[in-house]
């Protein structure tokens, strides 16, 4: 992992006494993009979200964290409007936690997944994955705890390339992962101009979720 990196893991089921001191943090479009959530714990989580996301690229920024402004890209992909510094940043949240990556000068993608069991995972795997990934996703059906693990780690590998680069998902039948499956996280996959890798010990998560990063070379 290149060292102008930088990896943040932040829980998000936090108090309502510090929801509201988050909530002060945040834009007037951010507040009413908030208020949109139907559900108490949603609205929580992107509050926390966001506003954590404010406060760490502050300390990057060297500003306080209401006077940073975002701007998106066509997919929604958010980015710094107006700034002196090339930052680059990406977020990803899951359950009650977020995971970032902050970096100069070089584009970054991350993703992070909570591994939900109820999920037809070689449905998905047809759709989504090469034919080679296809084919190990099968393999594991004896064992279905291997298999659902395959299954997610190619699936935020994917999206983090995706968030990178740009793409969509479904543009990614050609992104082939196996050998990042096959071996431990930090190991490092180069395709074109971008390094995809788990980072799920990096960010010491809990067996229950995967998360992967890939930045431009």
């Amino acid at each position: 992992m290149n060292s102008d990196l930088q990896l943040f893991k932040v829980n998000l089921d936090v108090s309502p006494i510090e929801i509201d001191h988050l909530w002060q943090v945040l834009s007037e479009d951010e507040r009413s993009r908030a208020d949109r959530f139907k559900f108490a714990h949603l609205r929580r989580n992107f509050v926390a979200a966001r506003a954590n996301l404010r406060l760490i690229l502050s300390q990057f920024l060297n500003c306080k964290a209401t006077d940073i402004e975002f701007a998106y890209g066509d997919r929604g992909k958010p980015y710094l409007k107006n700034q002196p510094i090339d930052i680059h940043f990406n977020l990803a949240h899951a359950q009650n936690l977020a995971a970032y990556a902050v970096c100069c000068n070089r584009q970054v993608g991350i993703d992070l997944e909570y591994m939900n069991l109820d999920v037809d995972v070689e449905g998905i795997a047809q759709r989504y994955f090469s034919k080679k990934e296809q084919v190990l996703i099968q393999s594991l059906s004896i064992n279905p705890q291997q298999q659902y693990f395959a299954f997610y780690r190619a699936w935020v590998l994917k999206e983090a390339y995706a968030k990178a680069t740009g793409l969509g998902i479904a543009n990614l039948l050609h992104l082939d992962c196996v050998s990042l499956l096959e071996n431990p996280d930090g190991e490092a996959l180069t395709i074109n101009r971008w390094m995809l890798q788990l980072i799920t010990d990096q960010l010491d998560l809990s067996s229950k979720y995967v998360a992967a990063l890939c930045t431009q070379k």
